[in-house]
């Protein structure tokens, strides 16, 4: 038994860290979205909107032990274990986040913010179950 608390330890050690950063990069982009749009605001979402996507799937492939380091894969492994929903909204936020390096074009930088701004919601649904588990 003592070796089994030891390891949870452990365990909560490595596991807390990164659903505490996952959930202030949320806060922080929820912070963001609030504000008045402007061209500066705009690209700050999108940045935020980054770090997210990619915490998410980070912290939860960690969390489920997933050996994948696809995107995509640890995504739909998500989906398996009951921490996300809408697998397909999912993988096109993977999408977006690959596309955001582009947005110099002006389009696709008024398409990635939207997009953002609604999937702060599934973002924030995701915090809730990681503190959870």
């Amino acid at each position: 038994m003592c070796q089994e608390v030891h390891f949870y330890l452990i365990w909560e050690a490595v596991l807390t860290p990164l659903v505490i950063e996952f959930k202030k990069a949320v806060l922080r982009l929820e912070e963001a979205v609030n504000y008045k749009k402007d061209d500066f605001l705009r690209d700050s979402v999108i940045q935020r909107f980054k770090f997210c996507v990619e915490l998410a799937w980070k912290s939860s492939k960690k969390i489920m032990g997933t050996v994948s380091s696809a995107p995509k894969d640890v995504i739909r492994e998500m989906a398996q274990s009951g921490y996300i929903q809408d697998v397909d909204k999912w993988l096109h936020a993977v999408d977006m986040r690959n596309l955001s390096s582009h947005t110099y074009k002006e389009d696709l930088a008024e398409e990635v913010y939207a997009f953002a701004c609604n999937f702060l919601g599934e973002l924030k649904n995701l915090v809730s179950r990681l503190e959870k588990k």
